[in-house]
């Protein structure tokens, strides 16, 4: 994660008198609260997409937060139907704003600024890609869109088609992006946690009857 300083700068600007925060990703509070700590705490309300970022929100001071029911942006949609508040939402490069451009068309003033982005650490292992490529996982758990195009980008250098495998997604808007690059639909689970993700990919392997022979998904 690299903080990005004309989004994090436009981020602290915005006024929060009367004004909404909407928080995807927990790397938002990290990076913000590093900016500037107890920025969280000038909104009067901040609503979060999934628990662990609700708990991270509340980690760095936000006074009232609310969590959506469903995984991802797409749960906070339902909170914020009505409202016509400032908002501001900060998030990474990799975001899906599709679900919150209703609000933006409604809300008085909207701002969505880029404060961080997502860049790999190293290629991923040769080893572990090699694996894939040999059908020797049943099923790839995919937590984020830039972790998905790493990995895409790894089978495209290696020159070999993808096998067929079960996909799974943490949210709604990471299973998004697999109909732009033209992958099967993913498995999505209730809740989005890793733990959930993997149990999602898991079960459906398992109700394919692809698990009995094949390694645990990846």
């Amino acid at each position: 994660v690299v903080p990005a300083p004309q989004g994090i700068t436009e981020a602290l600007s915005f006024d929060p008198r009367g004004g909404f925060l909407i928080v995807t990703s927990r790397s938002t509070a990290v990076v913000l609260e590093a900016a500037r700590p107890g920025f969280f705490g000038r909104f009067e309300r901040a609503f979060a997409a999934g628990t662990v970022t609700g708990r991270a929100l509340s980690a760095v001071g936000a006074r009232q937060v609310e969590v959506g029911a469903e995984p991802g942006a797409a749960g906070l949609a339902p909170l914020l139907r009505k409202t016509s508040a400032p908002l501001l939402w900060p998030h990474g490069s990799d975001a899906d704003p599709e679900p919150f451009e209703p609000l933006a068309q409604r809300s008085i003033r909207w701002s969505a600024p880029v404060v961080y982005q997502k860049r790999p650490l190293s290629r991923p292992d040769p080893g572990l890609v090699r694996a894939l490529l040999d059908g020797r996982y049943a099923g790839v758990a995919v937590s984020s869109v830039a972790a998905l195009d790493v990995l895409l980008g790894a089978v495209r250098a290696s020159g070999r088609p993808l096998p067929q495998v079960r996909w799974g997604a943490i949210g709604p808007g990471t299973a998004r992006a697999f109909a732009q690059r033209h992958l099967p639909a993913p498995v999505i689970p209730s809740r989005a946690r890793l733990t959930d993700l993997i149990d999602s990919v898991t079960a459906a392997i398992a109700a394919a009857g692809d698990g009995a022979h094949r390694k645990e998904p990846r």
